[in-house]
């Protein structure tokens, strides 16, 4: 047994590293005789345990307490490298040395540990037979609440309420960009780390300075879309985004400004916020907040016949800055982030993948009666909910259709989204023309442009969601998280991000292959499918944005931190 440090011996913090074994070990080995044991194990108390927490080189964060040069204590700071925003401390300590005052310091020292590297608030679990350490925790803030039979659940806020402004410029002009924002908002409201959190939705409504950055982005986005034509998707309105937003309840504050980046840095200094996000261009708002990036994918890379050299060039130009300038960025997938570091080396930012996140609105769950029969509908069908792009490939759809049309001959494909391609203007009529020579052109509903409401009700009754896409910058498009949020199978094109989805009922062909398409159909039309519960549904979803929130506040803090 280790001797006693003498009366005078000062306390001491250390994160502990290989050479920290035998004492680690034999601390364990103390702590696994003592009568505290029953309270505290959160991990084996062995040899090997030691050798493995001393070994490891990620977030989390593990540390021995010493009285000169004996070890008396035991603290550790765990779920960082789990995914987690808010980590969960435990300590423990020697027999010999409770009741000293050591266990309070040793909390401390966890709490400024973990404010240090950017949390906001701190967890941990306590057994209601312990009363010392329930004592102690209550002493020193933490709010112990029930969470089993034999445990309570402690919190505590480490430092004041974070002020996130929630960037909304470039994604609530189109409904995609809606609708991806919204789920960005939805994750960090079920975050519970992000609880106290305050959020401000910076919605630029006013007319931007004349002839700013943001001035000559408008009137390019006018001029675009008037050569677009009626096919092209129009914007939300201003009053459809604000009755989007208000949805969110009193948590979600609303700060209308102008549109460009001038007034989003006042606003940003006016409402004091810490931290904003997501920024899909370099912003700098000032030494106080810290701003977090999204970069949305590398198609100009990838599909470079779809891009004008003046547009991959400013691509490359925008998404250098932004990696090299701010903090932290968010992608929405593996596959992105494996492109910043191909295609960026010299990035600074770090890079936070957002995980699969299904989309599931409580009010896209009640049937609406009449959808299909507006829309000519009857009978069993397919879905496309893509826009006419040519990188969406409905060629491949249309030809592997035609392969068991006359098998079926009761079963229909149905398309929703825009006709347009600015990029490729013949794409949408060779398609039309396809379809004429193949005689399916009254199988094949396009509809166009629809409500979201009655896309999503198509999409519900569907024998399954087609995605025969040849990229995408999140796995697979936004029909995707959509119908699986629904629980609705998808039969996917089998493209790098796509084989990220990780839940639902989904099937992979090879991209661009018809025939191997057709046999996914063939069997689609062969399986019976019930979707399941709401519930069950709207739970699997809850968690699933609660996991995707907990990323998305991962981030707000590197950058908080990093700033």
């Amino acid at each position: 047994m280790p001797t006693d440090p003498e009366p005078t011996a000062e306390l001491r913090f250390r994160r502990v590293d290989r050479s920290c074994v035998a004492e680690l070990a034999r601390l364990f080995e103390e702590l696994r005789a003592s009568p505290g044991a029953e309270f505290f194990h959160p991990h084996p108390l062995d040899r090997a345990e030691a050798e493995r927490i001393c070994g490891l080189e990620g977030r989390d964060y593990y540390c021995l307490a010493t009285l000169g040069a004996v070890p008396v204590g035991y603290g550790m700071l765990r779920g960082w490298d789990a995914g987690y925003a808010e980590p969960s401390l435990g300590i423990a300590l020697s027999p010999g040395h409770v009741g000293r005052g050591l266990g309070k310091a040793l909390t401390a020292h966890l709490h400024a540990v973990a404010s240090e590297r950017g949390a906001t608030s701190i967890r941990l679990k306590v057994y209601r037979r312990n009363e010392p350490a329930r004592s102690l925790y209550r002493k020193m803030g933490y709010v112990l609440v029930p969470h089993s039979a034999d445990e309570e659940l402690g919190r505590l806020v480490l430092r004041p309420t974070l002020r996130v402004g929630i960037l909304t410029s470039g994604l609530v002009h189109w409904a995609g960009g809606l609708d991806f924002l919204c789920g960005l908002i939805n994750s960090l409201l079920a975050a519970p780390a992000a609880a106290e959190a305050e959020l401000v939705v910076l919605l630029p409504t006013l007319p931007p300075k004349r002839w700013s950055k943001a001035h000559l982005k408008l009137l390019e986005g006018r001029i675009k879309r008037f050569f677009r034509g009626k096919a092209a998707a129009k914007p939300p309105s201003l009053e459809a985004v604000r009755e989007r937003l208000a949805a969110f309840g009193p948590r979600l504050r609303i700060h209308e400004i102008r549109g460009d980046a001038d007034a989003h840095a006042e606003a940003c200094r006016d409402l004091r916020l810490d931290v904003a996000f997501p920024s899909m261009r370099p912003a700098d708002f000032g030494p106080a907040c810290g701003v977090v990036g999204y970069l949305y994918d590398f198609q100009h890379r990838h599909l470079p016949a779809l891009f004008s050299a003046v547009e991959r060039r400013r691509r490359d130009r925008r998404f250098r800055e932004l990696v090299t300038r701010v903090p932290s960025v968010i992608v929405n997938a593996r596959s992105v982030a494996r492109d910043v570091r191909a295609f960026i080396p010299e990035a600074t930012a770090r890079v936070f993948t957002l995980p699969f996140t299904p989309a599931t609105r409580p009010e896209w769950l009640p049937a609406v009666g009449d959808v299909a029969s507006r829309y000519g509908l009857s009978g069993r069908y397919f879905i496309i909910c893509n826009q006419f792009w040519a990188h969406k490939d409905h060629g491949t759809a249309f030809r592997a259709f035609a392969r068991i049309a006359a098998e079926h001959p009761e079963v229909r494909l149905v398309c929703t989204g825009s006709t347009a391609d600015s990029r490729s203007a013949d794409y949408f009529p060779g398609l039309q023309e396809d379809l004429r020579r193949r005689g399916l052109t009254d199988r094949v509903a396009i509809l166009g442009l629809i409500p979201k409401r009655d896309q999503i009700e198509l999409l519900k009754n569907a024998v399954a969601l087609v995605q025969p896409t040849l990229f995408e910058g999140g796995p697979g498009g936004g029909a995707a998280y959509d119908a699986i949020g629904l629980d609705v199978p998808v039969i996917a094109s089998d493209i790098p991000v796509n084989l990220e989805i990780d839940c639902g009922q989904v099937g992979f062909f090879p991209a661009g292959d018809d025939a191997a398409l057709a046999e996914r159909l063939r069997t689609a039309l062969q399986r019976s499918h019930r979707r399941r519960d709401d519930q069950d549904l709207l739970a699997f979803a809850a968690e699933k944005s609660r996991q995707c929130g907990e990323v998305i506040w991962q981030a707000l803090l590197a950058a908080r931190t990093r700033r």
